[in-house]
């Protein structure tokens, strides 16, 4: 799942009764390479990285996933959101079917007022890019700290992860120049 370039774990991913093995493997994979000093042509997504290195994720870090529902989330923050008449519930994609999921205890019958909507943007935020995948960043840290303990990666923000997981992406610059003006 991500924009086509960069990856973070699918939230329907426990279909496979093995999914959190295969997730604890492929941080082990990460891991290793990354001890080893070996570069990947794996990208993930921001809030990926930021997983790895225990950062809360921002709204901001939506985009990368939906670039539609960053875009409402920020319509949300600039905007009277009185009318809409919102809870503190988001719906979530169980393969094809919406779910609804309350973003906190009694979330149905808590409305959304403007002076409590930052906080409504940071739980659905929180919902889709964290809650609904804890159990896959779970496995695949249990593995990557096997390898990678936590305090040697510490010093690094998520971009600085990025460069020493995955190098730079490399630029044809003769695909370039032919297809640009």
């Amino acid at each position: 799942m991500g924009d086509g370039q960069t990856h973070q774990p699918n939230p329907n991913s426990w279909i496979n009764p093995d999914h959190l093995d295969y997730f604890r493997f492929v941080g082990r994979v990460i891991g290793k390479a990354l001890n080893d000093n070996q570069m990947l042509d794996a990208y993930f997504t921001r809030s990926f990285y930021k997983h790895i290195l225990g950062v809360p994720v921002h709204y901001t870090d939506i985009e990368a996933i939906d670039p539609t529902y960053y875009k409402n989330l920020q319509w949300l923050l600039e905007n009277d959101v009185a009318p809409m008449e919102l809870t503190f519930t988001a719906e979530k994609d169980v393969f094809g079917r919406p779910e609804v999921v309350e973003l906190k205890p009694n979330g149905a019958n808590i409305p959304v007022t403007n002076a409590n909507k930052n906080e409504y943007v940071q739980l659905v935020t929180e919902m889709k890019m964290t809650t609904s995948i804890k159990d896959q960043i779970d496995a695949f840290l249990r593995g990557f700290h096997e390898l990678i303990p936590k305090p040697l990666i510490a010093i690094f923000n998520e971009l600085e992860l990025e460069l020493l997981i995955s190098g730079l992406p490399v630029i044809d610059v003769d695909d370039l120049r032919a297809n640009t003006e």
